[in-house]
């Protein structure tokens, strides 16, 4: 009789962080071209709409805030792992190119998200 091969319970932890962490990257993106889209919808739409869509403006824009939340939280699992199983000289070599990453990502998403509370406010 065959054994049947079974992957790590961690493989499957590892899947769906890395899932989560790319759903709220989109979700982010997503939330902000929304923000984008419904602005000069809002300012144009009759006096009535525009409040409905201030106020889908500011329910899209507490998702974004959500998604970075989930972002940060798999973003630090994910580096927790890749240490652990990085080869010994490789966390050391890619330091500062991961540094310089997440340097330019948090520049973004400070951005993007400044942005899209500057529109809802």
């Amino acid at each position: 009789m065959r054994a049947v091969s079974r992957a790590r319970p961690s493989l499957y932890g590892r899947i769906v962080n890395n899932f989560l962490h790319d759903m709220a990257t989109g979700t982010w993106a997503a939330s902000v071209l929304v923000i984008a889209v419904l602005g000069p919808r809002a300012a144009a739409a009759p006096v009535a709409a525009q409040q409905a869509i201030l106020d889908a403006m500011r329910t899209v824009f507490w998702l974004l805030v959500a998604a970075l939340a989930v972002i940060a939280a798999t973003g630090g699992i994910r580096l927790a792992y890749w240490r652990k199983d990085a080869a010994p000289g490789e966390v050391a070599e890619k330091r500062k190119a991961l540094v310089a990453k997440h340097a330019l990502f948090v520049v973004v998403y400070g951005l993007g998200t400044a942005w899209a509370y500057t529109a809802i406010v």
